[in-house]
């Protein structure tokens, strides 16, 4: 795995029941291999302009990243998980869209 895949990871509900779910690798986090990643949802009308970043069928990205339909890439939605509750990679975001994540979670935290 690497900054920019998108993986599915098991998400446990409430309910006790898992859930997998999307995110985006944005980094690794030392010394125990765990990964930075932020969340991926598909609720595109709770988009936080300028912050979160809309991945929708216009997007360049779109087919790249494996999601089924319009997406939000939650940018301030940030956990970090250890390898084993990751299911996999099912796609990547480009180098530009990494970036364009990192810079709008950089401003927001400035």
């Amino acid at each position: 795995m690497k900054p920019g895949d998108v993986v599915r990871w098991a998400f446990v509900q409430g309910d006790g029941q898992r859930k997998f779910r999307p995110a985006i690798i944005l980094g690794e986090v030392p010394p125990y291999k765990d990964w930075l990643v932020c969340a991926v949802s598909s609720q595109v009308q709770r988009e936080v302009k300028g912050l979160d970043v809309l991945i929708d069928e216009r997007h360049p990205d779109f087919d790249r990243m494996g999601l089924r339909v319009p997406s939000l890439v939650r940018v301030a939605q940030l956990t970090t998980l250890p390898d084993k509750v990751i299911q996999g990679s099912i796609g990547e975001v480009s180098p530009a869209t990494l970036e364009q994540m990192k810079s709008r979670l950089r401003d927001w935290l400035s």
